[in-house]
């Protein structure tokens, strides 16, 4: 009988930890579709980095889009002190304008840095598509997004 109730108890364990796994699977952060549209349609992005001592740096770019649920894809078409700045500290934020609903949007997370692979290629692929007449990027930037913000409202953590 002991051995029964043991067992039963190790099959309910399991089975609440396959649950655990499923929803935190189920809850890993994803963009919210609204947002992935509002960052996909503005024209023109404005992004912040800082160095390692935190010395901030904004530049404004054509060249960002959401690259899957929770990743930014962003060109590096002509990034000087922002390269550097991603390479020191690759923490960075960047802002959307929600202009029909009058809100506006703080993406943050962490970079990865991609220079001959297939998140490059595709960056070269989208650039030469957007204006053929340009360069090919130095590289193509994937931004991990961990929190998104609309003023102080948090509105996704990783």
């Amino acid at each position: 009988m002991l051995y029964e109730i043991e067992k039963k108890a190790l099959m309910i364990q399991k089975r609440q930890k396959f649950y655990i796994l499923i929803k935190i699977y189920y809850f890993i952060m994803k963009i919210p579709k609204h947002i992935q549209n509002i960052i996909n349609n503005q024209e023109v992005h404005i992004l912040s980095t800082s160095t390692k001592e935190g010395v901030p740096n904004i530049i404004y770019l054509k060249f960002l889009k959401v690259y899957d649920d929770n990743q930014i894809l962003i060109a590096n078409n002509k990034f000087s002190k922002t390269e550097k700045n991603l390479i020191e500290n690759p923490r960075i934020s960047f802002i959307v304008l929600d202009k029909e609903n009058r809100k506006a949007y703080q993406i943050k997370g962490t970079v990865e840095i991609h220079k001959d692979d297939k998140i490059y290629e595709d960056t070269v692929e989208w650039v030469k598509t957007e204006r053929p007449d340009m360069d090919s990027p130095k590289s193509g930037v994937i931004l991990n997004v961990e929190k998104i913000y609309s003023g102080a409202e948090k509105i996704f953590e990783e």
